[in-house]
């Protein structure tokens, strides 16, 4: 019996389509990057990439500037058949039950992590705080939590610089994720409604972030760190469905060269993707999402009889074009 579009397993590539940058660059810049994915001497490359380029798609989504997520992460809640409600996105939530970590029915959950703001002239940038020892970890967690104790909030640690917290401020309390502010001026997102228009809980997280900055500008612990620890942001908030998606796979094997903006090695890393994970995913009858910086893009393998003879009455546009 063949899946019904809800139990269809889907497979999510992060970064997968070509940087925004390249629309104001040279066009030698953006051949650069095609190119880079495009070419290659191994047939078993060359045959994934032309069963991608064979493939039908089946969705396209655009984010909205501000967005309160990312592709991927849309995409990822898309699959999972969480209410898409922009700003209630459990990942928290999601984490917590994988955990075992039981919630009070008036509580929600939320992930703080640890980073850095720079503030000049009415903007406030936010970028990772670097990589954060379990002994520095240990020290700010120690400051920090006296003060989530008396608003409420209780913390528990994940990993170096990144924490589980819950509380009844977070129960359907929307809130913006760390991949989407990361390296941007965070202003917009830090108070988008007017004070009067914020509800009790966006007071109080305002108000503990602003605290925190204080208590954090002296702690000794930014003595030896290249780059200050002197905020946190929370993110992954929503209740999680009782009922989700239990087949998707989010991989960001790309973002690092992404990121770097280095095209050939991002681009050997997009052919290996395509012959290890996207085209096993198409032969498998997998739905295959591919994502950039504002949005993502589903494809799988058409029938064959049908769709070789559709294809010539209506042909699809080119893989390159798609990326682009």
């Amino acid at each position: 019996m063949p899946q019904r579009p809800l139990d269809q397993p889907v497979t999510i590539i992060a970064s997968a389509l070509l940087p925004l940058f390249l629309q104001t660059q040279p066009a030698q810049m953006a051949q650069a990057w095609q190119a880079a994915w495009t070419n290659t001497a191994s047939p078993a490359i060359r045959d994934s990439l032309q069963l991608l380029r064979q493939a039908q798609v089946v969705e396209r989504h655009t984010l909205p500037n501000h967005s309160s997520c990312t592709p991927p992460e849309q995409a990822y809640a898309q699959a999972m058949h969480w209410p898409l409600t922009d700003g209630l996105q459990p990942f928290a939530a999601e984490y917590a039950a994988q955990s075992g970590l039981p919630c009070p029915a008036d509580q929600g959950w939320a992930f703080i992590d640890l980073v850095h703001w720079e503030v000049n002239q009415g903007q406030v940038h936010l970028s990772s705080a670097g990589e954060v020892s379990s002994e520095e970890d240990h020290a700010v967690f120690q400051a920090m939590q006296p003060y989530f104790e008396e608003d409420g909030i209780h913390l528990q640690p994940v990993t170096p610089g990144h924490w589980l917290a819950r509380s009844s401020h977070f129960k359907l309390q929307p809130s913006v994720s760390l991949a989407r502010v990361l390296d941007q001026d965070i202003a917009y997102w830090l108070d988008p409604d007017s004070v009067a228009a914020q509800s009790r809980s966006q007071r109080l997280l305002r108000r503990l972030q602003n605290e925190m900055q204080m208590l954090l500008y002296t702690h000794a612990i930014n003595d030896r760190r290249p780059l200050t620890i002197n905020s946190f942001w929370w993110s992954g908030t929503g209740d999680l469905p009782d009922h989700s998606h239990g087949e998707v796979r989010l991989n960001t094997d790309l973002h690092a060269t992404f990121a770097a903006q280095d095209p050939h090695a991002w681009g050997a890393r997009w052919q290996q993707l395509a012959q290890d994970l996207m085209a096993p995913a198409l032969l498998a009858g997998h739905r295959l999402v591919l994502c950039g910086e504002d949005r993502h893009i589903g494809l799988q393998s058409p029938p064959t009889g049908l769709w070789q003879s559709l294809k010539t009455l209506f042909p699809q546009p080119a893989l390159k074009v798609l990326l682009a």
